[in-house]
């Protein structure tokens, strides 16, 4: 027991108090959740995203993964998208330039099942009102391993399913990369 104040108390209650000390201190140095937060500027609330570049064979993977990186803006912040930069605070462009899939894992019979899919572009979101590229990046790369439940032998590639799927998972890296300023 130690005196404080002319109360006796207990040896315990002194542990905790480096505790206290160290959360209360992090409180105010700027923590906060990832993904909940924006570098962007206030005034952007309207941006405009075109149909990304496709320069990969693989078809319509510019459609889908324009479509997710706009639906991943709508469900991140309160954004209006448009197609045209026409009134629009700002613009996402972007170019596919690799779109690969590369089979990592094979079933019993030898088909394959498990692929990496790794896709290349060039990302820019630039402000419109002040006339500055707030995010560039000229080799964005996004890779992900990717099941295919269904019986290999009738897919020749990757269904629209699992290209949805990576789309999505593209989007979210895109939209994260753009909205936290890395």
């Amino acid at each position: 027991m130690f005196c404080c104040f002319g109360q006796a108390v207990p040896r315990w209650a002194f542990l905790g108090l480096p505790l206290v000390l160290m959360i209360g201190s992090t409180a105010a140095c700027g923590y906060s959740l990832v993904g909940t937060g924006s570098f962007l500027p206030e005034y952007i609330r309207t941006v405009a995203i075109p149909t990304f570049v496709n320069t990969t064979p693989r078809f319509e993977v510019e459609v889908r993964i324009t479509d997710a990186v706009t639906r991943e803006f709508v469900s991140r912040g309160d954004f209006t998208m448009v197609a045209d930069s026409a009134g629009a605070d700002a613009e996402l462009t972007g170019i596919i330039t690799a779109f690969d899939v590369t089979p990592i894992g094979l079933n019993p019979d030898e088909e394959a099942t498990n692929f990496l899919v790794q896709i290349r572009a060039q990302v820019n979101f630039r402000d419109l009102v002040q006339n500055e590229i707030l995010y560039s990046n000229n080799s964005f790369f996004f890779r992900q391993e990717f099941e295919i439940e269904a019986d290999p032998t009738a897919l020749s590639d990757l269904s629209n399913v699992a290209v949805d799927e990576i789309a999505e998972e593209f989007a979210r890296t895109v939209v994260s990369s753009i909205l936290e300023g890395f």
